[in-house]
């Protein structure tokens, strides 16, 4: 079964909260849509509704020092600065902006201006057709005018009707009336209620200001993303803050239970793990020290049994072996055959109960680890053991190792063993070593025809053999690898198997760098 890339828990406890952050971030805008599509009004209650009345009063300002004809001037540079466009609808619902009002736009802003109003004034002022409440007199009819028309007033009398001088007792009382959205493209429009002072006989009037913006947030001053945007970095970075550490101590206790379990399987059953509570994660790596404890004390009976066992059978195997060989002095003919064969099992038995004790002895020996020369070890083994192997030594002179000689020794010898078994007629044996900043990789291999790729991960186990009949033709007890493996995890080195490309069987040894 295969396993995809990694994803560390940490990681997906993060990707978690990220998502779960980011589904109430889409709740709380669909819960934001909704409300706006219920209505934009609601906006304008809280800062919305200030900030447009901030606008409206500076406006008015503005608007109460000119003439009706440029309040479109005072208007621009003031809505450019607030990045909106604006202007001014009358107090009889004339458009005075040069803006293209939509008219669903137009209903609204009429409909939130206040009733008009006759001011009171002499006899014969009434309201004119500009839409202020500006009166103009009614006087006698000139020759050649219709009785009761409305004349122009004199020159002097309109250049005083328009200077409009500032008022210092003039306080802005603006009042935001609608916010809503034009629809097709029309932009969205607020509309703030004037009220404008008496000036020259003008009674104070109420004029609607119109603000219009393509965006929701009419930059700033319908709707203000910018705290939400603070709002929700604060709740993420709070909440990524409080989480960190809880899942931080969460995934490192598991990685030390997993670097814990990894050294069990590897046949390092001294491990410890720190402390955790009582929770679930502490119980486990307790559990896991019980096991390993278990483990180290089943293991290490085993083989001192298996030792002891071998041990005992050394004396009678050599007793049975003496009284062979005096039969075999006073037996004559077909009876030295029958004597042969029995010669030949005991020699067998006794090979065998020597690999156990060499298996016993490597996995209950302490080690003496030194420093010393990797090449010249190696050597001397291929002198001893390489008589029906031609072997082939690839290690750099100099490059040293951290380990126990004998024991180091006794694991090579058993590759090279190895190989003469089962590598073919003619065994060849390839031994090189490389090194990096951490450890030294010895890498033993031989051209023969291998071993199943499904069974690599077994062949290290005790009395484990690919040939399941265990003949005496195709040699080996079981036990050459289980004692090359368990020497080097004497030395505090692992080992490995792989079948190489151009075919053959190879073993790697990993050892510490000599200091």
């Amino acid at each position: 079964m295969k396993s995809g890339p990694p994803f560390p828990l940490l990681a997906k406890v993060l990707a978690w909260l990220m998502l779960h952050l980011l589904i109430l971030a889409f709740s709380f805008f669909l819960f934001v849509r909704w409300q706006l599509g219920m209505g934009l009004d609601s906006l304008i209650v809280g800062s919305a509704g200030e900030r447009l009345m901030d606008f409206g009063d500076e406006v008015s300002l503005a608007m109460v020092k000119v003439p009706p004809r440029d309040w479109a001037e005072v208007i621009a540079p003031i809505a450019q600065s607030r990045k909106v466009t604006a202007g001014v609808l009358g107090g009889a619902g004339d458009d005075l902006t040069e803006m293209e009002v939509p008219p669903k736009v137009m209903e609204r802003a009429r409909a939130a201006m206040p009733p008009a109003r006759n001011p009171a004034g002499p006899p014969g002022r009434g309201r004119g057709r500009d839409g202020l409440g500006m009166g103009r007199e009614r006087r006698p009819p000139r020759p050649g005018e219709e009785d009761g028309g409305l004349g122009p007033p004199p020159i002097e009398e309109e250049l005083e009707r328009l200077e409009f001088p500032e008022n210092p007792l003039y306080s802005p009382k603006s009042k935001p009336a609608f916010l809503m959205r034009a629809g097709d493209g029309g932009g969205y429009w607020a509309g703030v209620l004037l009220h404008l002072p008496p000036v020259r006989g003008m009674p104070g009037r109420a004029v609607m200001l119109l603000v219009r913006s393509d965006r929701l947030d009419g930059s700033g001053m319908f709707f203000d993303y910018k705290p939400w945007l603070l709002g929700g970095l604060a709740v993420l970075s709070l909440s990524i803050a409080f989480w960190t550490p809880f899942v931080w101590g969460i995934t490192r206790y598991v990685r030390r239970l997993t670097s814990a379990t990894d050294d069990i399987a590897s046949g390092r059953f001294q491990v410890n793990i720190p402390s955790r509570g009582n929770d679930e994660l502490g119980k486990l790596g307790r559990a896991i020290e019980t096991m390993a404890d278990r483990l180290d004390h089943l293991v290490s009976g085993q083989k001192r049994f298996l030792g002891d066992a071998a041990h005992e059978l050394c004396a009678p195997l050599a007793r049975i072996r003496t009284g062979l060989g005096i039969m075999e002095m006073k037996l004559q003919g077909a009876d030295n055959d029958a004597l042969a064969s029995i010669e030949a099992d005991t020699a067998e038995l006794a090979a065998l109960v020597n690999e156990i004790l060499a298996f016993s002895k490597a996995g209950n020996r302490a080690p003496a680890r030194q420093t010393f020369e990797l090449a010249p070890l190696v050597q001397q083994v291929l002198t001893r053991e390489s008589a029906d192997v031609e072997a082939e030594l690839k290690i750099p002179d100099g490059l040293g190792v951290w380990s126990d000689p004998t024991l180091l020794g006794r694991a090579i010898g058993n590759l090279v063993r190895n190989a003469s078994i089962h590598a073919g007629p003619r065994p060849k044996v390839v031994i090189g070593a490389e090194e990096d900043a951490r450890a030294v990789q010895i890498t033993v291999s031989d051209n023969g025809p291998g071993v199943p790729p499904e069974e690599l991960a077994r062949i290290f186990e005790p009395f484990y053999r690919i040939d399941r009949s265990r003949s005496r033709d195709t040699g080996g007890s079981g036990l050459g690898l289980a004692i090359v493996r368990t020497a080097i995890e004497a030395c505090g080195g692992e080992t490995s198997a792989s079948l190489p490309e151009g075919g053959g069987f190879a073993v790697k040894i990993t050892l510490p760098k000599a200091e």
